[in-house]
């Protein structure tokens, strides 16, 4: 209890809740445990599979560019965006 009270304590100039209230934007963390759901448990959940977590990253990340509609633009692009880039993996 005391580290998530200085946690916030200590980050309280990046708490905004009656701007963010104004301008109806979400300050639960319903809307991102349900999106988190959605996005990464519905695949990397499926029955018999197993992940590493280089490789589980790397689906997370696919699956945000696909929620965010940003697929195309990956395949556009002269090259991966650096977070999927890693050559030295």
């Amino acid at each position: 209890m005391r580290a998530a009270w200085r946690h916030l304590h200590n980050r309280r100039h990046h708490l905004h809740y009656p701007e963010a209230i104004a301008h109806n934007l979400p300050i639960g963390s319903g809307l991102i445990e349900s999106g988190h759901k959605h996005l990464f448990h519905a695949r990397l959940k499926i029955p018999g599979a197993a992940w590493l977590p280089n490789n589980a990253d790397h689906i997370a990340q696919l699956r945000v560019l696909t929620a965010n509609l940003a697929w195309e633009q990956l395949w556009n692009s002269p090259k991966p965006p650096s977070p999927l880039h890693n050559p030295s993996s």
